[in-house]
């Protein structure tokens, strides 16, 4: 599957914690805005879709396509920033839409959301050019100052959290270079083609940008730092939140990997964005500066409105690759000696993340976010973790615990703790690695190390402890080990 049909799926997976369930069954009424549940303004009629709210003026159709606005905010503002933009598109009557409530625009902010539709709360459909031109004159100065997302597929207008793009209005459909069913623009020869939503703002080839927009496309392309030394080489990952990127220093040839964030992006459950996730990692990573587990830091560097990391690239593979690679239960016929060999590599690793967590401790920190993607074993075999976003002191009860599903400690689990029981968590992944079970139900993470324990014939003091936060959940099953 795709990266977008990913992230699609995932839409499908917020209205119910268990069940696979449409997204405008969220149970989100009380934090719906005025706009959404109080009766429609006079002239309009409300059509609800998915997450989102449309206003639509009786008695007209939308256009076809044409140059949309969109509008972004925090969710601090959303509730000014939608009522501002309301008052000017009814004004000038233009259709509109909006996220229906804070939690579902928290959840379309979050680091996991598509980047081309992120940042999105507001849509206004002009009917035509000189209505768009006329309420961008009072829409960008009504939201000066305001905050919101950098909107990637659009040009930013002014100072405000204003964007526009030519885009459709209306579902039309058509079938791109890779046979992917994709939405479309209706090409002056009447053909339909690709309306392309990437992360890049794209005029369609047989649209003219209005004069108008010409200095705000100026200032996009002036937009850059020429004194950043670092040439990317490799791009590793994507998210709202931003790409990690390897690269090279210009000069010394120095290989580096750079973690980006964009403001105000990728929030979180307790709402912080990436940019705070960024310099928290980086405060960690200067204080743990010198232990053998933790990559070397260069420093934070912004570029244009970006904030960058840049700390040291680790050659080796992640824990979870080697478990893929040597899981004894997949690769050979399960001998006692296979998998005597099997959990010998599950200790020594164990033992060494043991030792690592140790250190962090020791300087006051806790790790915050233990899985297997987020250790690297180097070609030594030395064990490196990465990742600080959630490292924070030993004593911080505001900062939440992050994780992979099954392996995060319950909330309110204090600092070590915490990287203990992920530690345990993590132990028992690499003998059963299906602990996504025990995010629904901590029970199965019981039952999970006692058929472990059986299957691969381990003492009874094999292992990390069990934690203490499982102990509810192993009297349920009867309390053994």
């Amino acid at each position: 599957m795709s990266v977008s049909g990913i992230q699609q799926t995932q839409l499908y997976c917020l209205a119910d914690p268990t069940y696979y369930e449409t997204p405008a069954r969220l149970p989100d009424e009380e934090t719906r805005y005025p706009l959404d549940s109080a009766p429609p303004p006079e002239g309009r009629r409300r059509v609800r879709n998915g997450l989102w709210t449309s206003l639509l003026p009786e008695g007209r159709e939308l256009a076809e396509q044409g140059w949309k606005i969109h509008v972004s905010t925090v969710p601090e503002e959303a509730e000014a920033t939608l009522r501002d933009t309301a008052r000017i598109c009814l004004a000038h009557g233009v259709p509109f839409k909006f996220l229906r409530s804070e939690q579902a625009l928290l959840l379309m902010s979050d680091k996991y959301m598509a980047r081309s539709g992120a940042g999105k709360f507001l849509t206004l459909y002009p009917p035509d050019e000189t209505v768009f031109l006329r309420v961008l004159d009072e829409l960008v100065p009504a939201l000066a100052g305001r905050r919101g997302p950098y909107i990637l597929s659009d040009l930013r207008i002014g100072d405000a959290p204003v964007y526009v793009r030519y885009g459709a209005f209306v579902a039309r459909w058509c079938t791109d270079a890779d046979g992917e069913r994709v939405p479309a623009l209706r090409h002056p020869s009447g053909e339909l083609v690709p309306d392309e939503r990437g992360v890049v703002f794209r005029v369609p080839p047989w649209v003219t940008v209005p004069e108008p927009l010409r200095p705000h496309l100026a200032a996009r392309a002036a937009a850059g730092d020429t004194t950043f030394p670092y040439t990317v080489t490799e791009s590793l990952q994507f998210s709202n939140a931003g790409g990690i990127y390897r690269a090279r220093h210009r000069e010394t040839g120095r290989q580096v990997v750079l973690r980006e964030a964009r403001p105000h992006s990728g929030l979180d459950a307790v709402g912080h964005d990436a940019v705070t996730r960024l310099h928290r990692e980086h405060r960690a990573l200067t204080a743990l500066a010198g232990l053998d587990c933790v990559p070397e830091v260069h420093g934070v560097r912004s570029v244009w409105e970006h904030h960058f990391l840049i700390e040291e690239h680790i050659e080796g593979s992640t824990l979870l690759e080697e478990i893929v690679a040597r899981f004894a239960l997949l690769h050979g016929s399960g001998t006692d000696a296979e998998l005597a060999t099997y959990t010998a590599w599950v200790d020594s690793v164990t033992e060494r993340l043991a030792q690592a967590l140790a250190a962090i401790h020791a300087r006051g920190f806790r790790f915050g976010d233990l899985h297997p993607t987020n250790v690297i074993i180097r070609p030594d075999g030395r064990l490196v973790l990465v990742d600080f976003e959630y490292a924070t002191d030993l004593d911080d009860q505001d900062t939440p615990v992050a994780g992979a599903p099954g392996l995060q400690a319950p909330t309110g689990t204090p600092g070590a703790e915490s990287d203990a029981y992920a530690l345990w968590a993590t132990w028992l992944y690499m003998l059963m690695p299906i602990m996504e079970m025990a995010g629904h139900d901590r029970a199965k993470a019981v039952t999970l190390e006692r058929w472990a324990r059986r299957r691969y014939r381990l003492a009874a003091d094999a292992g990390p402890i069990r934690p203490a936060a499982l102990r509810a959940a192993e009297d349920r099953l009867g309390g053994e080990r």
